[in-house]
């Protein structure tokens, strides 16, 4: 998963003179598939640095691409590999989404591959919750993994409650020395009684130990009646309020769900992010704060105004964004560079956020749109 800091080390290497060469590469596993591939788009590297700058020698950018030209091309459960040179430093990193093969000769280092990355993951953990027991897994990456519960865990009600005595409508709960609950009623009320006490442990228990830590949201996996009742007495600030997924774990067999399970959490969250967005979008556009224009997008870019940029996963188009916010095309470097990939990396650069979504993701049918921070006045 791309993160802050994969953006940050490109930001950077932005500050050092190009042109830039950028590869991503499909991992598939094979080494014979993956070594031809890099070949391929090596070889097609240096010949594009040649045709677009020609004052340029690729030996500048060898280097970039030894280690890997020679080394493995695996990196445990990684599907693909960006590698970013410049004239005079580098960058790579392992991708954990799927990507295409590609390698482009830019102004600006190609940042749209790691904000197309960190849009498509996202680490959250699971909470399967029984009434008798639970389960706790973290994704990271996309990738579940069921973690292994330490011996002091609440990981069912007998071990977290202890023994059970009731009498004549009076019933008392004692879990030795750190835990006596009491009280009258029916047993029903001694039941519900239990539950909630239950409930309280396990909510307290995931929260110190694990969300609190790593401060990751927290899905909840349970039945219509346990999400209302977990929900009700939840400390957590990390439960996710919105994406739920309301079905009786599986707890005796988790490993086997998880992979169905963080499917049914990424479509919950493609379809709340949509809305989020298609909402945000409605409401800047009445407010005269949105713009799809290049001439004025690109005016608004260097003058620090767009707050949110949104970009289409595979749009392109030519074009070097200069310093004064005019669209340079008279170069041969400057028809062959995606003019989007200069704005993304500017907007990043002064504080704004770039998404970089699917056709279905965006807010609207235009491939490139932004929302400013300010009216749109001083555009003209």
């Amino acid at each position: 998963m791309a993160n802050h800091f994969d953006l940050h080390a490109a930001l950077t290497l932005a500050t050092q003179p190009g042109p830039f060469v950028t590869m991503t590469l499909p991992v598939t596993g094979v080494p014979a598939t993956d070594r031809t591939q890099f070949k391929s788009l090596l070889k097609q590297g240096k010949e594009r640095l040649l045709a677009v700058a020609p004052d340029r020698t690729w030996s500048a950018y060898a280097d970039a691409f030894d280690p890997f030209d020679h080394g493995p091309l695996t990196n445990g459960s990684a599907s693909g590999l960006l590698i970013m040179a410049g004239a005079t430093d580098s960058y790579h990193y392992w991708l954990h989404s799927p990507v295409s093969a590609t390698v482009t000769v830019t102004y600006q280092p190609n940042v749209l591959p790691i904000l197309q990355a960190r849009d498509k993951t996202s680490d959250y953990d699971l909470l399967l919750l029984g009434q008798k027991s639970f389960e706790l897994a973290q994704v990271r990456s996309g990738r579940p993994e069921l973690v292994n519960l330490p011996v002091d865990a609440p990981a069912t009600m007998n071990h977290a409650l202890g023994t059970e005595q009731r009498e004549r409508g009076r019933w008392q709960r004692s879990a030795g020395e750190h835990t006596h609950y009491s009280g009258t009623g029916s047993l029903d009320t001694a039941k519900a009684a239990d539950l909630r006490n239950y409930y309280m442990m396990v909510d307290s228990y995931v929260s110190q130990h694990y969300s609190n830590l790593d401060q990751v949201p927290l899905i909840l996996v349970a039945s219509a009646s346990d999400q209302g009742n977990f929900r009700k007495i939840s400390q957590n600030a990390y439960l996710d309020p919105a994406v739920r997924l309301v079905q009786n774990p599986n707890l005796a067999a988790a490993n086997q769900t998880l992979a169905a399970l963080t499917l049914s959490v990424t479509e919950q969250r493609h379809v709340q992010a949509t809305q989020i967005r298609h909402d945000a979008y409605q409401q800047a556009r009445q407010g005269e704060q949105v713009v799809s224009d290049l001439g004025a997008l690109a005016t608004a870019t260097v003058q620090g105004q767009v707050l949110r940029l949104w970009l289409r996963e595979d749009a392109s188009q030519p074009g070097h964004l200069t310093e004064k916010g005019e669209v340079l095309t008279t170069t041969a470097l400057s028809r062959q560079n995606n003019l989007y990939n200069d704005l993304a990396l500017l907007v990043s650069r002064l504080g704004g956020q770039v998404e970089v979504l699917p056709a279905d993701a965006m807010p609207t049918r235009s491939p490139v749109a932004a929302q400013l921070r300010l009216r749109a006045a001083v555009l003209h």
